[in-house]
């Protein structure tokens, strides 16, 4: 039970619930994260660790980067959630085309380019 209830703290945040939407799409490292989301990495980090606590997300290291990715075992889960709600509000979909604009960023499926850099770094792609 309280592998539940600690799931249900986890994904009862608005801005948890933005970095899991994201993390549905791909894995995607804090860089990544920050820009398509448009919150600050200490931000970030913070929601990043309370989702690791409760085993809804999982780490591995690519290159230099530490890739955040959902975690398999609960990954249906959260689908089936983010079907029955969807997002349809502003936000969720400018995060999610503003993550779209950010994955055109990556050289050979991987981030190489720091936080801050998506308006920059787009003027340079398009």
């Amino acid at each position: 039970m309280k592998d539940l209830v600690n799931f249900g703290k986890a994904i009862a945040d608005p801005t948890r619930a933005r970095i899991l939407s994201a993390l549905q799409q791909a894995d995607l490292c804090v860089c990544e994260l920050v820009d398509a989301l448009e919150i600050s990495q200490s931000t970030l980090s913070t929601h990043l660790q309370t989702l690791r606590n409760a085993a809804v997300v999982q780490t591995k290291k690519r290159r230099s980067w530490i890739i955040y990715s959902i975690e398999p075992s609960v990954r249906p889960a959260l689908q089936e959630i983010f079907e029955h709600f969807p997002f349809t509000d502003g936000r969720a979909i400018r995060d999610l085309e503003r993550l779209s604009m950010r994955m055109l960023l990556r050289v050979d499926g991987c981030c190489v380019v720091g936080a801050g850099k998506l308006s920059k770094e787009l003027t340079h792609v398009m």
